[in-house]
Order: structure tokens, then C-alpha cells, then sequence
């Protein structure tokens, strides 16, 4: 038998600097939570 979970990629996100704005965080999770809320509104394409 094979292992078919070796091949598999899993991103695991371990900074605690935001990608978006570069603030730093004392947690990745925390982190996460304010990539989630800060940067995952959608912005409007038109302001009719």
C-alpha cells in the first residue's frame, strides 16, 4: 500500500506578521483572526 497522504501540501501559516498591513501579532492565531476580519472585506468595484 501507498501512502497517499505523503504527497499531499498543506500550507501551515506560522508568521505573526500580517501579509496585507505588516502589523505584528504575539499569536499566529491571532493574526489569523485579523487577517479574517480586517482584510477580507470585499471593496466595492463602483461608487454609483
Amino acid at each position: 500500500m501507498h501512502n497517499v497522504g505523503f504527497f499531499r501540501k498543506e500550507k501551515v501559516i506560522l508568521d505573526t506578521k500580517c501579509r496585507e498591513c505588516g502589523m505584528e501579532f504575539s499569536e499566529t492565531e491571532r493574526m489569523l483572526r485579523h487577517m479574517i476580519k480586517a482584510h477580507t472585506k470585499k471593496k466595492p468595484s463602483c461608487n454609483c
